[in-house]
């Protein structure tokens, strides 16, 4: 998953869709909202597995409809990704009360959604996120040239036969499968991180795109394994935060290290 979101770093920054993270993720507050209530209706619906399948289909959903907004001129992308994030948290946070209202009880998966729990992942969830990075990576593989030629000139790519249309809609989409997979782990609350950071500090170090990709996935992979290992050396400490801070500390540093360069070939 580190590997993945990081690749997808690079283009989240350079078509300045930072926040795109925080409208898609917090849309799956929207799904488990629509389940909880669901759920009141009907009882045998309140399980884990159909709270996480209405995430999923309101992340994919979301992803779309803010795609189809961003294309237009008429609504910007922050403006389409501030939509939908708003009109998410609220319809999930209002399906929560009504949850806590009639059954006295925190809904299944609201913390989870909220701050990741990797330690209550099993095996069947560890095998699909690692199937959703497998798959994410591979079509960026076969597709690498359209979709860098879409995120660093859409117009210059539409022109020159690249369907820019569905490149788009094709990394909404890998954008959603990502941020499903990173919710569990780190949150909605942590998982832009993850498809900001690693792009952000490759940017600093260096402007190849397959230098900045490996860099990328390195911060990613640095920052994965070294928040999972602080987490399990302290138990009070969770390890999306872990992950996050280690993430925001390599980008520090690479902040750092490209100042000094930069000082350095101006004297």
């Amino acid at each position: 998953m580190a590997a993945a979101c990081a690749v997808l770093s690079i283009f989240v920054i350079a078509r300045r869709w930072a926040f795109i993270g925080e409208g898609i993720s917090h849309s799956g507050f929207g799904g488990a909202g629509t389940a909880w209530l669901l759920a009141l209706v009907s009882p045998s619906l309140d399980r884990p597995w159909v709270v996480y399948a209405s995430v999923v289909v309101f992340c994919v959903l979301t992803a779309l409809a803010i795609g189809k907004l961003s294309r237009g001129q008429r609504v910007t992308s922050d403006a389409a990704i501030g939509i939908f994030l708003v009109a998410s948290l609220a319809w999930g946070f209002l399906a929560q009360r009504v949850y806590l209202h009639f059954n006295h009880a925190v809904p299944v998966g609201f913390d989870t959604l909220l701050f990741g729990d990797s330690r209550g992942i099993g095996i069947e969830y560890a095998v699909l996120a690692v199937a959703i990075s497998v798959a994410v990576l591979g079509t960026v593989a076969a597709l690498g040239k359209e979709i860098v030629a879409y995120c660093f000139d859409p117009q210059l790519a539409e022109t020159s036969g690249v369907r820019a249309g569905f490149v788009h809609y094709l990394l909404m989409v890998l954008l959603a499968a990502v941020i499903v997979a990173g919710v569990r782990v780190v949150g909605s609350v942590l998982v832009t991180a993850l498809l900001v950071l690693p792009g952000a500090a490759a940017k600093l170090l260096t402007d190849r795109l397959s230098r900045s990709m490996t860099i990328a996935v390195a911060i990613a992979l640095i920052g994965a394994v070294g928040g999972i290992l602080l987490s399990l050396r302290w138990t009070f400490i969770p390890a999306g935060a872990a992950i996050v801070l280690l993430l925001f500390v390599e980008f520090l540093i690479a902040y750092a290290a490209s100042r000094t360069t930069r000082v350095s070939a101006s004297a």
